[in-house]
């Protein structure tokens, strides 16, 4: 752990500069960086801690809550770690919980933190690795779980030196309730195996087509959902030799403040587009909109024709694409679904989702879905076939967290 610390505290200028560039090009508040830094001081204690890293994380969070609301749990606390993730906790109007961000893990900035908070629960959601969060949550005797847990342990020269704080760190868990047998299985290379068990994917059920709002595009489009640097070239390339007038792309990245590196790479001069953060009309010349806006993906899918996953073109290893199976659409992926092999594998293996290997095949695959709406309807309700059967998942989850909750909730 010293050795963790010293490397921690010597990379610290460059977490700041980090820190500081992120704010400045996100519009983000100075109390942003000092709440990373050096924590904060809460002004109650809480029962309940669950932690969500970023947007999809917060997501599932959201819900967890929502349902240990219900069953009479109160004093919970959830944390994040970015100004998004915070975006979508507002943006749900979830009364009865609080948010704020976790510092970084430096260890007086924890320790003051963990203090704080004093809960007899920290639920982790899917994986991030602290070790003197974790190791100042067992001193204060805050028992810790992780649900929905995946772990890409790092390989080669990394991975040896790594290996003995992954082993330190994670045997201070008291249980990990995995995603896929993948994860149960790397998991087992770092800790003991009675501390881990298949629970599967928390996100498969909690996918919802209730989506009340008026569509946000009116012409017919194609989605781009969750791009990543240099994809929204990539699709938009191949998406330009269709030609097609009587639909529009519509590209939703991942993260919305990208803006200005999206446009630097599309040739502005012969492409009409159109930007949702600008208040830009779409016109019957505009082929491209994009979508930088948050809160907005839910709806952008449910009245697509059909929809394209990014990080999945470039080596990021995808992102769920199960709003798009509720909503009974044609799903499009690239080569790159490392982080969702098993949710891969089974969707090819019942026709409900098309793996595009190369981009310029795109183009043909595009063809093919305009020319064939029974094709589509095929992947459609193949692909909602198999989401509507893992709606239960959640209620394991709720199971297995009760589990580690000493206090009986209050009715």
């Amino acid at each position: 752990m010293l050795k963790y610390n010293f490397l921690l505290y010597l990379i610290s200028p460059f977490i700041l500069l980090k820190l500081i560039t992120y704010c400045i090009k996100n519009s983000s508040s100075l109390s942003y960086i000092s709440t990373k830094l050096f924590g904060k001081s809460l002004s109650k204690n809480y029962s309940l801690w669950v932690h969500a890293a970023s947007v999809g994380e917060m997501k599932i969070a959201i819900k967890v809550s929502e349902y240990l609301l219900e069953k009479g749990y109160k004093d919970i606390l959830i944390t994040s770690n970015t100004p998004s993730s915070e975006f979508i906790f507002k943006e749900s109007n979830l009364s009865g919980v609080d948010h704020c961000y976790l510092p970084f893990d430096f260890f007086f900035a924890t320790k003051k933190f963990v203090k704080s908070v004093s809960a007899d629960l920290l639920i982790i959601i899917e994986t991030e690795i602290w070790p003197n969060l974790y190791r100042l949550c067992k001193k204060n005797n805050t028992n810790i779980i992780t649900i929905n847990g995946r772990f890409n342990p790092p390989k080669g020269l990394l991975g040896l030196i790594s290996k003995k704080l992954y082993i330190s760190t994670l045997d201070k868990i008291n249980h990990i309730y995995c995603k896929s047998e993948k994860d149960v299985s790397a998991f087992k290379d770092f800790m003991n195996e009675s501390k881990i068990s298949l629970t599967g994917n928390i996100k498969h059920s909690l996918v919802s087509n209730d989506v009340s709002e008026e569509r946000i595009v009116d012409k017919k489009y194609v989605l781009l959902a969750s791009s990543h640097h240099r994809e929204e070239i990539i699709v938009i390339k191949e998406w330009l030799k269709l030609k097609s007038n009587k639909y529009l792309l519509v590209v939703a990245p991942r993260h919305p403040e990208r803006l200005g590196d999206i446009l630097s790479d599309i040739p502005l001069s012969g492409v009409n587009i159109a930007i949702r953060s600008k208040a830009e009309k779409i016109r019957r010349s505009t082929q491209i909109y994009i979508a930088d806006t948050l809160g907005e993906m839910n709806n952008l899918i449910k009245y697509s024709e059909f929809t394209i996953f990014g990080g999945s073109f470039v080596d990021v290893g995808g992102h769920s694409f199960m709003e798009a199976a509720a909503y009974s659409k044609a799903i499009i992926v690239g080569p790159y679904m490392y982080n969702f092999v098993e949710e891969t594998e089974e969707f090819l293996k019942n026709n409900a989702l098309i793996m595009c290997q190369k981009p310029e095949m795109l183009k043909n695959i595009f063809e093919k879905l305009f020319r064939s709406k029974s094709r589509r309807i095929i992947f459609e309700k193949n692909a909602k076939s198999l989401i509507d059967a893992k709606v239960s998942i959640i209620h394991e989850y709720i199971s297995n967290i009760e589990k580690h909750i000493s206090h009986k909730p209050i009715q």
